[in-house]
């Protein structure tokens, strides 16, 4: 009798199990980042933290603007319809959140992640972005639409875990770091640990085509006077200036992928007097000579070269820039096809400040 008893209990249960299990045809799949329904198949392919400028939420401390790549395969016979206006949402328990409709960011080309139609069984990933709290589970619902009028498809429901994302939320300022290491160590000669570690350029070259700019800068002020053999030493000198007076801050203020713009604040060492003070001194060799012979008046104001750099007025630049940075090889570097990347040598090799 108790065998009995406890084989009814048993169907009972089962009978229970499957009638729970049958009210939707749509289920999440194990792992929480997919899920499917009779309609489609929806798969979080990838999902990063980003920075999108003033259009999308920058990142606080604890949360962040995610950008979530869905891909979807139409399991149906007729073209359906992903869109973030009115079939995708990110749960936070009871809530239901939108995700942002439009997300631009100055020197980023961002996917469009608005409306997308998909063809009878055929895939396409489509991004998403979501403003999140960092280290939280959330749960993203896709309700496609159907081409056939009157025809409703079940929400695909799929677990979204942010911590899994946390290492891209840590190197969001990563861009920024390196470029401060970049112009430490290449234009201020100053050690910065961050270049090794986030920084890949061609550090010669750069350095080169600083020394080229400032040497022009100093052909102003005593033509046809500096020598590509004297030029090493000038430039040397006006580095060892700008490691102890100019001042760089820099902050990420757009990311995705391997693109990043960083705003760049700074002051430099001005040489905007640097032929009246090199003519100073000039007059001043005339004065105690009694002579005119200007070669040596030159040679004698070069000699003061030192001096005449320390005393450089340091001026910080109003408006800073927006410097574009790409990334090559997991590190980071200035973009130089970006006509922003000319404020580095105008401000660290020719000494102006905008």
């Amino acid at each position: 009798m108790k065998k009995k008893i406890s084989i009814l209990a048993l169907m009972f249960a089962i009978m229970l199990a499957l009638a729970g299990c049958g009210g939707s045809d749509a289920k999440e799949a194990s792992g929480g980042g997919a899920g499917e329904s009779k309609v489609a198949e929806v798969t979080i392919e990838k999902a990063e933290y980003i920075l999108a400028g003033d259009d999308g939420e920058s990142e606080g401390e604890e949360t962040g603007l995610l950008a979530v790549d869905l891909k979807v395969k139409n399991k149906s016979k007729s073209t359906i319809n992903v869109s973030s206006y009115d079939g995708v949402y990110l749960y936070d328990g009871d809530e239901q959140l939108s995700p942002e409709k439009s997300v631009y960011a100055r020197g980023i080309d961002l996917k469009d992640g608005g409306s997308s139609d998909i063809g009878a069984g055929k895939v396409k990933t489509i991004p998403f972005y979501f403003n999140v709290e960092k280290d939280k589970k959330y749960e993203i619902g896709v309700k496609p639409r159907l081409s056939e009028p009157g025809e409703e498809a079940d929400e695909i429901m799929l677990g979204l875990d942010t911590k899994k994302y946390a290492e891209s939320f840590d190197e969001i300022q990563d861009p920024a770091k390196a470029l401060t290491a970049y112009i430490d160590v290449i234009y201020l000669g100053k050690d910065n640990s961050d270049y090794e570690k986030l920084v890949t350029a061609d550090k010669e070259d750069v350095q080169e085509t600083a020394k080229s700019k400032f040497k022009k800068q100093l052909d102003l002020s005593l033509p046809d006077m500096v020598t590509d053999a004297d030029i090493d030493k000038y430039y040397s000198s006006y580095k060892t200036v700008l490691g102890e007076k100019a001042e760089v801050q820099t902050k990420t203020t757009a990311k995705a992928g391997d693109k990043a713009v960083v705003k760049l604040d700074y002051s430099t060492v001005s040489t905007d007097d640097l032929y009246d003070k090199l003519y100073n001194y000039q007059k001043e060799y005339r004065e105690n000579t009694g002579g005119y012979d200007t070669e040596k008046e030159k040679q004698y104001a070069l000699s003061k070269f030192d001096t005449v750099v320390q005393s450089l007025e340091v001026a910080k630049s109003q408006n800073g820039a927006e410097i574009s940075m790409i990334k090559k090889d997991g590190k980071w570097t200035v973009n130089t096809s970006d006509h922003y990347s000319d404020y580095l040598v105008r401000a660290f090799a020719e000494g102006r400040a905008y």
